[in-house]
């Protein structure tokens, strides 16, 4: 099968981060009535190909496709891998020379995926973009950032970026002028997008208090959601609106405007499952990291 020379897109500090990639698995549960009643009837293990390596940042291209980044037995090079559920097979899409790729994601238009590219001086995060059939290249969006740390897409001309610095920046960015626009400081790295366009994320207001809030594109304005449980900063989100977080062993859930606090859907304590982390959610099927 044809390689491509691609890259990844989550957060990386330094090239020294290379030398502690720690081992991590990826999990997915399937569940009944997520949306309303959720009830767990399966938990997979994903990453046989990689048992002893590093594993994360798993994303949803499809009901039966996942990408996911990987460095067999923790290298300190990562490469983009595509997993296909019906047929329970993996092959790695990217393997570029002393480049590592992280956190694929589609873009809204069909037929091409993004990811940020840690360039081989160890500094450069670039965000990328190439086709889904692996028949090019790719090219480089936004060239003049080179501190791309998390990223999620908007609209087909709009990326909502983690920008790393001291502190962190939430940027909106149109990949068409190259022009950007500073949103808000000190947010986490999780960046999703609901089915009204609107941005979601996690402010860092201080050490103790990190809450979800929206960005709305149309009129600029921030609303606050609801406090994340200490310490958690990834989640997703349903297409009836339903956040999902991991918090330890626990899956929870919370509706806007209906639930009084996160609840619990699925405790896989008992699957020594102790660090949920990375979701991804398309219809009754949840992704995940647990880190060991």
């Amino acid at each position: 099968m044809q390689k491509l020379i691609i890259l990844g897109t989550f957060l990386i500090f330094s090239s020294a981060i290379f030398a502690q990639l720690p081992k991590t698995d990826v999990y997915l549960a399937e569940f009944k009535n997520l949306g309303t009643q959720p009830q767990m009837i399966s938990l997979k293990y994903l990453n046989g190909f990689n048992p002893n390596g590093y594993n994360n940042q798993p994303k949803f291209f499809g009901y039966d496709e996942i990408y996911m980044t990987s460095a067999i037995d923790t290298a300190q090079i990562t490469d983009i891998y595509h997993f296909d559920l019906k047929k329970i097979e993996s092959y790695r899409v990217t393997n570029t020379e002393k480049i590592s790729e992280f956190s694929p994601a589609p873009t809204p238009l069909l037929g091409s995926f993004t990811c940020v590219r840690i360039e081989s001086d160890g500094a450069d995060q670039s965000l990328w973009k190439y086709p889904t059939d692996r028949s090019g290249q790719g090219i480089r969006l936004l060239p003049n950032l080179k501190n791309i740390g998390y990223y999620a897409w908007m609209n087909k001309d709009t990326v909502a970026l983690f920008l790393v610095g001291s502190p962190h920046k939430l940027v909106i960015a149109n990949v068409n002028t190259n022009a950007a626009e500073t949103i808000i400081e000190n947010i986490g790295r999780c960046l999703k997008v609901d089915n009204d366009g609107n941005l979601y994320f996690v402010h860092k207001i201080s050490t103790d208090n990190w809450v979800l809030k929206s960005y709305h594109i149309k009129d600029k304005s921030i609303s606050v959601i609801y406090n994340m449980p200490p310490g958690r900063e990834d989640f997703d989100i349903m297409m009836n609106g339903t956040l999902v977080i991991g918090d330890g062993s626990m899956i929870k859930t919370y509706l806007p405007g209906k639930d009084k606090d996160w609840g619990s859907i699925a405790d896989l304590s008992l699957k020594g499952i102790k660090n949920i982390n990375r979701l991804s959610v398309v219809r009754d099927r949840i992704v995940f990291i647990n880190n060991k």
